[in-house]
């Protein structure tokens, strides 16, 4: 851009380069925003192998570490006794299995933060699972909870507030939370992708997270539906399995479903998230390089994009 030597006060006169950038951007950014498409998402983890066989795979084994859960809530009996004594007493004996359910939960979310990675960068293929990495899987899972309190907290704090204060629940009641909990899960996972994206806890700021969504505009919409409609799915299926189903075999089932839906919808999630952030990376410009945790990291650099 330039002015007229003549008169500094006269507008701003664009050149024909600048003409052309222009409208090449413009170009870029309808290609990108046409790949967004809602049903290649929701195909997006059944078109490859890494996605398949995270759908095979892992509901299986977080299902054997989640089935004492029945055992913990009949011990407890929440709604009943509520005998939350008796369940602290008990919880060195699910030690070992929180442990490594939270090994296998923090693995799981590093190969769903490759995803959301590989999606950012416009990468058409699914990433390949990384190695079982104690330290990076102890990190990453450190990563996912900082940026999830930040989100949930935040975002999550209105709906709480309308949920404690509304009194008996009619359609309306329903209404108003649903959008409640779209907007607190769109806020939530924008913390989780500056978190990831700028490779620091610090981006998971209310300040860094408004201004991103308001750079996106009404293009965030489709990620914030996708995902609080998700969400509610997966409550609404938990709550039924663990107090809903009489028969202990089939709950189980319904929670190996659950996992099977978990991981579908999150990699859904991720995808779309990451392919939002890539039609808009220009006004966003969070990265330039793939984050090295999503690579490999040198010793002693954490949280760092530098």
């Amino acid at each position: 851009m330039h002015k007229k030597w003549y008169n500094p006060k006269m507008s701003v006169v664009p050149t024909l380069f600048e003409i052309q950038s222009h409208h090449d951007h413009q170009r870029e950014r309808r290609r990108k925003l046409k790949a967004l498409r809602l049903d290649a998402c929701l195909l997006y983890p059944l078109c490859d192998g890494p996605g398949v066989a995270l759908l095979v795979i892992m509901p299986p084994i977080l299902l054997g570490l989640s089935l004492p859960i029945f055992d913990f809530i009949a011990l407890v009996d929440p709604f009943q006794r509520a005998d939350w004594a008796l369940g602290l007493l008990a919880l060195p004996i699910f030690l070992p299995l929180l442990l490594s359910f939270a090994a296998t939960l923090g693995y799981t979310l590093l190969i769903l933060g490759q995803v959301l990675v590989a999606s950012a960068m416009g990468e058409a293929d699914q990433p390949d699972w990384p190695e079982w990495n104690p330290e990076a899987i102890t990190e990453g899972l450190g990563r996912w909870i900082w940026a999830g309190i930040f989100g949930l907290g935040v975002g999550g704090f209105p709906t709480i507030l309308y949920w404690v204060n509304c009194g008996s629940v009619d359609w309306f009641d329903r209404v108003v939370f649903a959008d409640l909990v779209i907007m607190g899960v769109g806020y939530a996972q924008m913390c989780l992708a500056a978190s990831l994206l700028h490779e620091t806890l610090v981006a998971a700021n209310p300040l860094t997270v408004l201004v991103a969504i308001g750079r996106i505009g009404w293009d965030y919409v489709l990620p914030s539906v996708v995902t609080g409609v998700f969400v509610m799915l997966a409550g609404g299926w938990l709550w039924f399995t663990l107090f809903g189903i009489p028969s202990m075999r089939l709950a189980a089932v319904g929670l190996w479903g659950f996992w099977i839906f978990v991981l579908y919808a999150s990699l859904v999630s991720a995808r779309i998230l990451g392919l939002t952030y890539y039609a808009h990376s220009h006004a966003l410009e969070w990265f330039r390089f793939r984050p090295k945790w999503a690579t490999s990291r040198r010793l002693g650099r954490l949280y760092t994009n530098s």
